[in-house]
């Protein structure tokens, strides 16, 4: 083989390599922004309870239930 046969099949094998690379790439970044998102759904969740619990707390405080 001469050496530009040689070296165009590593470039292909390269670009092969990066493609796959850059797939991989663009599935975690999506993997990442569900994650985020899903973390940001339960905080917010997570703060509501907490202001519920607290609500629930000063009602039973008001009405003379708590020790």
């Amino acid at each position: 083989m001469t050496d530009i046969t040689q070296l165009n099949q590593e470039r292909q094998r390269l670009m092969q390599v990066f493609l796959k690379v850059k797939a991989e790439l663009a599935t975690m970044k999506e993997e990442n922004d569900a994650l985020k998102k899903e973390n940001s759904e339960l905080s917010e969740n997570l703060a509501i309870r907490e202001t519920e619990l607290q609500n629930l707390f000063s009602f039973l405080g008001d009405q003379g239930l708590l020790n």
